[in-house]
């Protein structure tokens, strides 16, 4: 039996091919969307893509005719330049005419792709730590038909652990599923390239490759594309409604709906993270509700983005709703939608909601904690019956969303306190991911550090290569009250002033030494005698209540006169700090 060491050694060719990329094509073949993979394998940037038709940059012939005519076909080979790539095409019809687009999955052909022995190696030898951050399953059988690896996506379609499989031979390995048909790809040193298979009564769509040694078959490689062949009936599905969801939605562009960022987007090598980022992978496949605890700047939208991503959900919309930064009185129009004729000014046919916008997708609700109590209600029953009625209609919509929700909000003080209904809060946190400060990950600082330099050099066209050395030192003692967020804007302020290769402390906010020196990171602590003087025997909740006065003072003082920075830097929402500022001016109007 070949044993993992012996596959880690591997020298030869392969035909596994990993990269896979989909384009999306307009009625008239025009490409709307690509992804990045996809640019990859045509060799051509994607901004110089968007907007050509595809005959443009491929020769189509025959197959052109076949995609207009809404033609399903699988593994046809498209000429781009000197590159041919293995093509599904599914088109998307309507009264029997092509609307709205055609998703193409691509693949460079076998024999084009670089010596994949050298990947594969890299992915052994990395250990199953790199196997499992892959969402796309994974298995890797010898020469005789036994397993040898198998990353946790793999697991978990067959609702089982890799230990559990791993020593078996491929064919009684899998439970409840279709005879493994990865002997017939070694016995014909043949792959087979997007297939439906069935795995423990789910359909899936996999590549099956063998791994060839000096002329000799030593092995095979299976990867899942797609975990349920559903994602690519939501795909046809998405797009098919395209046309509809433009013109309700105001012509939102399609690729702006998608996820932005990706696990992989997530900088961090602590424990923490890396703990994290499993978390996150494991139970972004499921559809369970997720609640993202954490201060203000700790990433929290980024995680949200990343858990869509890896979601079966992904080919579907992302979107976002700050619930602090929307008025009250717009905030059911806003979620729900609403009928034409709803009230003064209502656009003629209504306007679709983000719940709607979301439907077969995931909504991210940023800052939750703001919700006012009775939009909790509406909420409540949105996920607890799938339904919503839009404002001014009396016919309830059934969706089909995803809830991520997110807040720096204390929520189970907030139920104490009855600002936030217990029933809602424990809808919303079925799955909870707590993102720890910046503070919290200091070993983290040189490699975000590292990144907002690159981002920034691309940005301003420079060529900065780190941080100096003092300057280094300064960023690790300082406690970053407002986390990544304020290491981002740190570096970009650098950006500003820097000269040379390296940013040297004096290019640092005078902030980052001040506190340094001062012994303090945040709310400057001087204002013990002021207390003394002002409160005198008040009792505690006339205390409490002046002290958050002056902690709002002094931050907006602190941050002259920002108020979004001193929100930041106190941790809380804008929304919340405007309330204490007009409590405020109410209270010295009234001459309290």
């Amino acid at each position: 039996m070949v044993q993992v060491a012996d596959i880690t050694g591997m020298e030869g060719t392969t035909g596994c091919g990993d990269a896979s990329g989909i384009v999306r094509l307009d009625a008239d073949l025009g490409i709307t969307y690509l992804d990045a993979a996809a640019a990859d394998l045509i060799g051509i940037p994607a901004e110089s893509l968007l907007g050509c038709g595809l005959d443009e940059v491929a020769d189509l012939s025959e197959l052109s005719t076949l995609m207009r005519s809404g033609t399903v076909f699988n593994n046809q080979v498209l000429q781009v330049g000197k590159r041919r790539l293995v093509c599904d095409f599914l088109p998307t019809m309507e009264s029997e005419q092509l609307v709205g687009g055609i998703l193409s999955v691509l693949r460079l052909l076998p024999e084009q792709l670089p010596d994949p022995s050298i990947d594969l190696r890299a992915l052994l030898q990395s250990g199953s730590a790199s196997l499992d951050l892959n969402y796309d399953g994974i298995v890797i059988v010898d020469r005789e038909g036994v397993v040898v690896m198998v990353n946790q996506a793999f697991a978990d379609i067959l609702d089982t652990t890799p230990n559990a499989i791993i020593g078996k031979h491929v064919s009684d390995a899998y439970p409840n599923s279709q005879s493994s048909k990865l002997p017939a790809v070694m016995e014909t040193a043949t792959p087979q390239i997007g297939i439906t298979h069935y795995l423990n009564g789910k359909q899936v769509y996999a590549s099956l490759y063998p791994i060839v040694k000096d002329g000799q078959v030593i092995g095979g490689v299976g990867k899942i594309l797609f975990k349920d062949i559903r994602e690519i009936t939501l795909i046809a599905n998405r797009l098919q409604g395209a046309s509809e969801t433009r013109a309700a939605a105001g012509n939102v562009a399609r690729k702006e709906s998608m996820s932005r960022y990706d696990v992989n987007s997530i900088v961090g090598q602590s424990k923490q993270m890396q703990d994290l980022k499993e978390s996150l992978l494991r139970v972004a496949s499921k559809n369970s509700n997720i609640l993202l605890l954490g201060e203000s700047g700790t990433g929290k939208e980024l995680f949200a983005h990343a858990i869509h991503a890896a979601s079966n959900r992904r080919y579907a919309q992302f979107v976002k709703v700050n619930c602090a930064a929307i008025p009250e009185h717009l905030l059911e129009s806003e979620l729900f939608g609403y009928a034409e004729g709803a009230f003064t000014g209502a656009r003629k046919g209504g306007q679709l909601g983000k719940f709607e916008q979301a439907h077969l997708g995931t909504i991210f609700l940023d800052e939750i904690g703001d919700m006012p109590l009775y939009m909790q209600a509406k909420m409540l029953r949105v996920l607890q019956e799938r339904e919503l009625t839009p404002l001014g209609s009396n016919a309830p919509k059934t969706v089909d969303v995803r809830v991520v929700a997110a807040t720096n909000s204390n929520l189970e003080a907030l139920v104490r306190e009855g600002k936030f209904r217990q029933d809602l809060y424990y809808r919303l946190k079925v799955v909870t991911l707590c993102i720890p400060a910046l503070r919290e990950r200091k070993e983290d600082i040189r490699a975000l550090s590292i990144n907002f330099i690159q981002q920034f050099n691309e940005e301003f066209g420079l060529e900065v290569q780190a941080l100096s050395l003092e300057a280094r030192d300064v960023v690790m003692h300082y406690d970053w009250p407002g986390n990544v967020r304020e290491l981002r804007n740190v570096i970009e302020s650098a950006f500003n002033v820097v000269t040379g290769p390296l940013i040297l402390k004096e290019h640092l906010p005078e902030q980052l030494s001040r506190m340094i020196q001062d012994g303090s990171s945040g709310i400057p602590h001087d204002i013990g005698p002021y207390l003394r003087a002002r409160l005198g025997s008040k009792p505690l909740p006339a205390i409490v209540e002046e002290f958050e006065k002056l902690l709002v003072e002094a931050a907006i003082e602190f941050c002259n006169g920002n108020k979004l920075q001193a929100a930041d830097l106190l941790g809380i929402s804008r929304q919340w700090l405007y309330k204490k500022l007009q409590k405020k001016h109410n209270d010295d109007s009234s001459g309290h």
